[in-house]
């Protein structure tokens, strides 16, 4: 059980944690939809200063570097590494096609890591966002996306620190910040619960980030 259940707006500082250097971001949530996990790491302008701070399941910033030889075709790649941000501080998840039967009340999710000690210093915010994947046929909405959380663990100890539980009703949007670190005039970090919905899936994200 999380420490702190925020709402919408609060922030949790992370240097009240003592020596806290590595945090696990979870992304819940239970629905038959296929959500990906992202996070853009920001500059003071609020857009990504290279295109591998936009940590996304496609990125080809990866964790290992492509090899024909090991992995036989791009597809493999991607699905036997993870994207990685340029400073190595940001790492993404795999992709979970989270297609749980949402009678059985499935849950699902995607894990990012950030190590704020790598996190390069120009670096002021880090978002953290779910995106519905659209196929040509489909109208799925977060309407349709039940108990999405976002949950900030000590990955060193396994204690969570606190969750969001996103209890605002997305009925057309198809991507949502969940929450983001936030680097404080002080240059510590700081957790905000978001809980901002947008229409245009991921696109709508890059046009604002990147």
């Amino acid at each position: 059980m999380s420490r702190f259940n925020l709402k919408k707006g609060d922030r949790f500082s992370l240097s009240k944690e003592s020596g806290l250097n590595k945090i696990q971001v979870d992304l819940t949530w239970k629905s038959g939809a296929d959500l990906d996990a992202s996070a853009f790491l920001l500059g003071a302008d609020g857009v990504i200063m290279d295109d591998a701070d936009f940590v996304f399941y496609n990125s080809d910033n990866r964790s290992e570097p492509w090899n024909r030889e090991k992995f036989g075709s791009k597809a493999n790649w991607r699905g036997e590494t993870i994207p990685v941000s340029a400073d190595g501080s940001v790492l993404g998840s795999p992709d979970d096609l989270g297609e749980g039967d949402e009678e059985e009340g499935d849950d699902a999710g995607e894990t990012m890591h950030v190590i704020l000690n790598k996190v390069n210093p120009k670096v002021q915010e880090i978002i953290f966002c779910v995106t519905i994947y659209h196929t040509a046929n489909d109208d799925v909405t977060f309407g349709q996306v039940r108990e999405p959380a976002i949950v900030i663990t000590n990955e060193e100890t396994g204690e969570e620190l606190c969750r969001y539980d996103l209890k605002e009703n997305f009925s057309s949007e198809t991507a949502v910040e969940a929450g983001k670190l936030v680097c404080n005039e002080d240059g510590e970090w700081e957790f905000e619960a978001v809980g901002q919905g947008y229409t245009g899936g991921m696109q709508t994200l890059i046009d604002m980030y990147a």
